[in-house]
């Protein structure tokens, strides 16, 4: 991918003048007051962020087919009897890397999956992460390909007590280590995580504010930083990022509709 130099906007205060107040991760709370926002003037480059592989995505009759340089993630979809939007879903979906074929089978799932919207394999190759549309939000599931074990992330976080889990809407594998960023939530409230599937644990990111959702999670390089960008409040951006060694949380920038755009190219959309 060439790489372009993205300068965002200059400074920007938001609120008072106030400085971003230090939140650990343990503090994630629903009753969390907002915290005033002080952004501070820097620059965002392309060049500080993962490089993440594209698909190409074909559709048939009945499969939906994500081909990757080493994976390929097939799947089966069936016609339903009910002529509605959701006519067509999902029975089983393959994942095949070289002589290794998985399959994880829907049948048992809470919501039936209409559509696979991204594919993306983690750091080792151990891991493949498929997101997957349901009526109302995306499932993320993760593949083990060694074991053939799958976990679906956001029957994980219902485990671990949180509630509102309605969709994962972004989300990408360290480029360092096989752990996997998320933001999950609903329509009206996004939070964050990083979660280990190794070792089947969650970090939560500390909530800096309200964020209403989270259109983009990406990780530095160096595998050491996450940024992401959350709407707040409704119909403004802002780029945040988070140090995996403080824990702490910063917003960097404003972001404009245009600039956000230009980020997403970054992500692993599909190519058709």
């Amino acid at each position: 991918m060439k790489v372009t130099k993205i300068l965002l906007s200059s400074a920007l205060v938001i609120g008072s003048m106030a400085t971003l107040s230090s939140i650990q991760a343990s503090a994630y709370n629903n009753s969390t007051p907002v915290s005033k926002i002080y952004i501070s003037s820097t620059s965002v480059g392309s060049s500080l962020y993962q490089s993440i592989p594209k698909f190409k995505k074909t559709l048939s009759t009945n499969k939906i087919i994500w081909t990757g340089k080493t994976i390929k993630v097939t799947a089966n979809t069936v016609e339903q009897d009910a002529a509605t939007f959701e006519s067509k879903v999902i029975k089983s979906i393959v994942i095949s890397k070289g002589k290794v074929n998985q399959t994880i089978k829907t049948e048992g799932f809470e919501a039936e999956l209409l559509d696979v919207t991204s594919v993306v394999d983690s750091y080792s190759g151990d891991w493949v992460a498929i997101q997957a549309a349901k009526s109302a939000g995306s499932t993320v599931i993760l593949m083990n390909m060694k074991t053939g074990k799958s976990t679906i992330v956001n029957d994980r976080l219902v485990k671990a007590g949180k509630k509102g889990i309605e969709t994962i809407a972004s989300f990408n594998w360290s480029p360092k280590e096989d752990k996997i960023a998320i933001s999950y939530g609903d329509t009206e409230k996004s939070s964050l995580a990083i979660y280990d599937p190794k070792k089947d644990t969650f970090e939560y990111l500390p909530r800096t504010t309200n964020y209403i959702s989270t259109g983009l999670v990406l990780w530095h390089k160096n595998g050491k930083t996450l940024d992401y960008i959350s709407e707040y409040p409704s119909d403004q951006m802002i780029l945040f990022r988070y140090n995996t060694a403080n824990k702490k949380v910063k917003p960097v920038k404003k972001i404009t509709q245009k600039e956000f755009q230009q980020l997403l190219k970054l992500d692993k959309y599909p190519e058709v």
